[in-house]
């Protein structure tokens, strides 16, 4: 069964800004994960969950290079974790009152949209992948002393989003999606790779087409319908009346893709939609099988207010698919995480808009909603 959801506003005091790099992490070893939010090109914030179930917000640090994506790891191997943003990575202070240390790793690395952690050259240490319509696709090795410069190495040219890492050919070595296209991994090390078509995504519509518009997706690798090879969700993050599909592996070599439709909009059933800028994809109703969360965003609206929906696969193969609204309060969300924030073993949803609209609920104000999946008996 699909949780019900309970929903608090924690902060509506954030000072005016586009909001992304989100992440959840538990940053402090209490045991549960802490909400890392940023402003594109400025602050970045965390908010600790409390035993009274009141959030507060702690400065994580200033100055990110980062446009969208971040990653939440542990960079220098002490144990505690770390957030890598664009070009630059902040080491964990260990202290809720003081700002983490940054370090530039790539100081020519900014406006990235993608953030990835993967063991790409398969050493069995976590490499950090980029990726923005300003600067290609690439990964980055971590050195011994993570204060240094990195190691980049170029994987392929780059579109605006859709970065996501998996095994898609059964040879055991990561390879990497990008929206439309997959990198296969040849040798394993990240030494050499080879482009192979996956599909194309929904082009914008006649009335939106901003640059960022064209080759936006989020996508997640994963074994959809539970035949032991890699497939591909994705949704459209960047267009109203976007799409929700995702691509079966057929071969499971990556040669031959077959398109599997989980939301489709039609214009005589329903007003367009907002655009989905992001994607969760697990088992949400504890039957064992992929279901997916997204919601729509404010700053690339649809006709309607936003909402937030748990697509649950009924069939357990991706083939049939029920559409919940779990959350209907004219506020939108965008690269929102899920994760059990409150120990119950169910996962709940934080999000916050990129930036808000002033028709939403709050007259406009920028927040951080927390969705709390209820337990069984609440």
């Amino acid at each position: 069964m699909i949780p019900r959801y309970r929903a608090h506003l924690i902060d509506t005091s954030l000072p005016t800004a586009n909001y992304a790099q989100t992440a959840l992490a538990d940053l402090d070893q209490d045991g549960l994960p802490e909400y890392i939010v940023g402003q594109q090109y400025g602050d970045l914030f965390w908010y600790d969950y409390g035993k009274d179930g009141v959030w507060t917000r702690h400065l994580l640090g200033r100055d990110s290079p980062s446009d969208v994506g971040a990653v939440a790891l542990d960079v220098d191997g002490d144990g505690w974790i770390d957030l890598v943003t664009g070009g630059a990575w902040y080491r964990n202070s260990r202290d809720a009152g003081t700002p983490f240390t940054r370090h530039a790793f790539d100081p020519d690395l900014a406006g990235v949209h993608d953030v990835v952690a993967a063991d790409i050259n398969g050493d069995g240490k976590v490499e950090i992948l980029t990726m923005s319509d300003q600067n290609d696709l690439r990964w980055y090795a971590i050195p011994a002393d993570p204060t240094q410069p990195w190691e980049v190495h170029h994987i392929g040219a780059p579109v605006h989003a859709g970065v996501s890492t998996g095994d898609l050919n059964g040879n055991g070595y990561l390879d990497v999606v990008r929206t439309n296209v997959w990198f296969e991994n040849v040798h394993g090390d990240g030494s050499a790779w080879v482009e192979h078509p996956i599909g194309p995504n929904t082009p914008p519509p006649p009335d939106f087409q901003p640059y960022f518009a064209f080759d936006a997706t989020y996508s997640v690798v994963c074994d959809m319908n539970g035949n032991g090879s890699n497939d591909i969700v994705f949704t459209d993050a960047e267009i109203p009346g976007g799409l929700i599909w995702w691509m079966e592996n057929v071969d499971g070599k990556g040669t031959v893709w077959r398109r599997h439709e989980i939301y489709t909009w039609d214009a005589d059933q329903e007003p367009r939609r907002g655009a989905y800028h992001s994607l969760y994809v697990g088992d949400l109703d504890g039957d064992g099988d992929l279901d997916l969360f997204s919601c729509e965003m404010e700053a690339v609206g649809g006709e309607a207010a936003p909402r937030w929906y748990i697509w649950e696969n009924l069939d357990g193969v991706g083939g049939t698919w029920q559409e919940h609204i779990v959350l209907d309060a004219n506020l939108g969300g965008h690269a929102a995480v899920l994760g059990d924030v409150t120990g119950n073993g169910r996962a709940d949803i934080l999000s916050k808009p990129w930036r808000a609209s002033p028709r939403n609920l709050l007259g406009g104000k920028t927040y951080v909603i927390f969705l709390e999946a209820l337990s069984e008996s609440e």
